[in-house]
């Protein structure tokens, strides 16, 4: 049954309440809900939504730096426990109910039932992207200028050097497909967490997949853009590092776009699609039978 617009206007499936984990296909009923809820969301707060996201991210990252460069944190240490605190910024902007690109790839479930159009899903991955970007900007903006920078002998400017240059010093191909393994953890520990009926059970199941990001080195472009940046407003010359490659404006607006590329496919297709054909499209077609 469709619209006047000629999109699909069957009823969205309705979430259920009790104290067992959900199962996989009312998980995916419930990523057909928010999906189509998500892209129908007024401007002004999917632009908010999209800061707050970006901004937590930020944080997390954020916190990783400060893992990396503290003194007295063994390097072999940090190096293992840094992801852990990184995943902090992805689990509270899903929590908090942010908006981040890189999940509001799963909205491609939505598109493929035809909730939404692709003009529909194509202005909210756009409009969400550009918050998060301005939302990393903000975050960089106040920790610089808060003198914190600083701290450390300026370690935490080398940590984000460091792990800036190691992003950018692969090829388009490799940036693209490092970006498809990026989503596939970060929409499977998001996944994992809709499972869950308590905050608990969210937080437990977003922590690994979420902290394997950067601990395996792949790469979702929310979660790069803090270090990008801070890596590029701290150009000094008491920072003297032998790096991989060269931070340039032109070198991450390149890895944003393909790791963004990498990230539509890694959550949007590999995990919302193939949910779509395996829960959502079988069960209308076992209606229709």
């Amino acid at each position: 049954m469709t619209d006047e617009s000629g999109n699909n206007s069957e009823p969205l499936p309705k979430r259920g309440y009790g104290i067992d984990a959900y199962e996989p296909s009312q998980i995916a009923e419930q990523v057909l809900r928010i999906g189509v809820k998500k892209t129908k969301y007024p401007l002004y707060k999917t632009l908010t939504l999209g800061l707050m996201g970006g901004g937590f991210i930020s944080l997390g990252a954020l916190y990783e730096l400060y893992v990396l460069a503290h003194p007295f944190i063994d390097s072999g240490m940090a190096a293992l426990i840094a992801p852990l605190f990184y995943a902090m910024g992805y689990i509270i902007a899903f929590i908090a109910g942010a908006e981040i690109f890189t999940t509001n790839n799963l909205s491609a479930m939505a598109w493929a039932s035809g909730h939404i159009s692709l003009w529909e899903i194509t202005k909210n991955w756009t409009i969400v992207l550009i918050a998060n970007l301005l939302g990393a900007m903000f975050i960089v903006a106040l920790f610089f200028y808060s003198g914190l920078v600083f701290i450390f002998d300026l370690a935490i400017v080398d940590a984000a050097k460091t792990i800036s240059a190691a992003k950018l010093s692969f090829n388009p191909l490799q940036t693209t497909i490092i970006g498809i393994f990026g989503n596939l953890m970060i929409c499977s520990g998001l996944w994992l967490a809709m499972a869950g009926r308590s905050l608990t059970d969210k937080f437990i199941a977003l922590f690994l997949p979420v902290a394997a990001v950067p601990a395996m080195n792949f790469q979702h472009s929310t979660g790069n853009m803090f270090q990008f940046f801070l890596a590029l407003v701290t150009e000094t010359e008491s920072v003297d590092l032998e790096l991989p490659s060269e931070i340039t404006f032109w070198a991450v607006t390149g890895n944003l776009f393909f790791v963004s590329i990498g990230n539509i496919i890694g959550g949007g297709m590999l995990i919302a699609l193939i949910y779509y054909f395996v829960f959502i499209r079988e069960t209308r077609f076992d209606k229709n039978e």
